[in-house]
């Protein structure tokens, strides 16, 4: 399918009874996909939901994510995948900074989402029993230009900012992993990534749809711990060809007393932190497959493969440019430094947003000059690989999640217990994994329990602060600035 037209216009081997979905013990082939995708598309069209309408998804891994996913956008709205673990005020946020008109959720998440749409002074319609919506027309085909997705970025600002891309951008995204990884119609992908976060939607969903590879989703995946066994089972039964996970996941697997077979595996990756030695060493070891590193980002999707033909020899390179990305590696002044140098890593790509929605200051700093300026710090050997060192911006990764700190700032600096807070993230127990942590000098007689009670009311489960240090004075140097490295203690 050519760029010009919509990701999802013709879904590959539509016609057959090839299996497309697996969750549990459903699965839906090609051909029934196709026919509920447009079904639903010709419903939301029926309810005025085309020409860029934003519709919330506001589910978790199941069948009708990525149903409703593609159906919005042969309509011609505009997806804005959202955490369904979500608290009432992040949602609230989400809902009225991109204007939804619609939101699609199930019987779980209707009592949180409708009580926000309440709120609202233009309430969105809610849609909860899809199967139940009258069909009508399929609209015209949106544009290769047209908005397609609304997602959001976590940086320093506090707030999350909204990413637009367009049919385009994914399927220059989906087109160019798929062509590193080689994946194909006889592959089978392993989903335990959230579909709502950039990577489970472009490497495994849109890399589905657009190779004709069965999606796996493996269903109530938390806690991960308590499903691991479930895990390993599905994916030797199902005879899983790719699978995309996060360090937490591969630790996990890899400690698993459970004998299986994965030998059906040819393809791991790692994403959204750094992979630690231990756990890939310990997942090779185990099962027989080295687990390969990527990187990507909101704003640009899948960047970087690691397919070199030595993993071991390569490991901590999260590898090359896929087709359509450029890499720069530019000094504090935004010149590019030498080969092998560190510094910060600059991003121009295919699928790459121009730019966050309504943020023109901010976008003449971190879009400038067409290169996005990631926040990530590494260099580029001479073969072209990427090796990330670090972050200049202060997001912390939580099993591989992004928190921005500044976020859980604002949560805890309206409480009439605290005076001044500070939210940095700390090593675990684990290496390579962080716990978030708030430093709190104290207004009143606030506690710990109650100030994370507090943060749990208003912020994804795992935003939430694990430890609140108190302390009379929170170190600054000469100029105010705050010393984190005297908080690490």
């Amino acid at each position: 399918m050519s760029t010009e037209a919509s990701a999802v216009t013709e879904l590959p081997d539509a016609s057959t009874d090839r299996i497309a979905l697996v969750h549990g013990d459903e699965r839906i082939s090609s051909a029934e996909l196709r026919e509920r995708v447009d079904r639903l598309a010709g419903a939301l069209a029926a309810r005025g939901l085309t020409d860029g309408a934003p519709v919330a998804l506001v589910l978790p891994n199941v069948p009708a994510f990525p149903i409703a996913f593609l159906a919005l956008l042969r309509a011609g709205a505009v997806v804005v995948p959202l955490n369904p673990h979500f608290k009432e005020a992040e949602l609230a946020f989400h809902f009225r900074d991109s204007g939804v008109r619609a939101v699609i959720t199930d019987a779980d998440g209707e009592p949180g989402c409708r009580s926000v749409a309440e709120q609202l002074d233009s309430p969105p319609e809610l849609l909860v029993d899809l199967d139940a919506l009258e069909a009508g027309d399929l609209p015209p085909v949106p544009g290769a230009d047209a908005d397609a997705v609304y997602q959001y970025s976590s940086g320093s600002t506090g707030r999350p900012k909204r990413v637009p891309r367009t049919h385009a951008h994914l399927r220059a995204e989906a087109d160019a992993y798929v062509a590193a990884t080689g994946l194909t119609a006889e592959d089978s992908v392993f989903c335990t990534i959230a579909l709502f976060h950039t990577y489970g939607m472009g490497c495994c969903l849109m890399a589905a749809v657009c190779s004709g590879a069965s999606l796996i989703l493996f269903d109530n995946p938390n806690p991960f711990l308590l499903q691991r066994a479930r895990a390993l089972e599905q994916i030797e039964r199902e005879g899983a060809t790719v699978f995309p996970g996060v360090p937490f996941t591969f630790r996990m697997l890899a400690e698993a007393p459970e004998d299986v077979d994965l030998s059906s595996l040819r393809l791991c990756f790692s994403a959204a932190a750094a992979l630690p030695r231990a756990t890939f060493k310990a997942f090779h070891e185990r099962f027989g497959v080295p687990v390969r590193e990527l990187y990507g980002c909101t704003e640009a999707g899948c960047v970087t493969v690691n397919a070199d033909a030595d993993p071991r020899g390569t490991v901590g390179s999260v590898g090359a440019p896929i087709e359509g990305v450029e890499l720069r590696i530019v000094d504090e002044a935004g010149e590019p430094v030498e080969e092998g140098r560190i510094g910060e890593v600059l991003i121009r790509s295919a699928a790459m947003t121009p730019g966050y929605a309504d943020a023109a200051e901010l976008n003449a700093d971190a879009f400038r000059d067409g290169w996005f300026r990631s926040g990530d710090r590494g260099r580029i050997d001479e073969q072209g690989r990427l090796f990330l060192t670090g972050r200049t911006k202060r997001l912390i990764d939580v099993r591989g999640d992004k928190v921005d700190p500044v976020e859980v700032e604002d949560v805890l600096a309206v409480h009439p217990k605290v005076a001044e807070v500070v939210v940095l993230g700390v090593e675990s127990d684990v290496p390579g994994e962080e716990t978030v942590k708030a430093v709190v000098v104290s207004a009143g007689d606030a506690q710990e329990r109650e100030l994370i009670r507090y943060c749990r009311e208003r912020l994804a489960d795992y935003k939430v602060p694990s430890r609140v240090e108190f302390r009379e004075e929170i170190p600054t140097g000469p100029g105010g600035k705050v010393l984190r490295s005297k908080l690490l203690d």
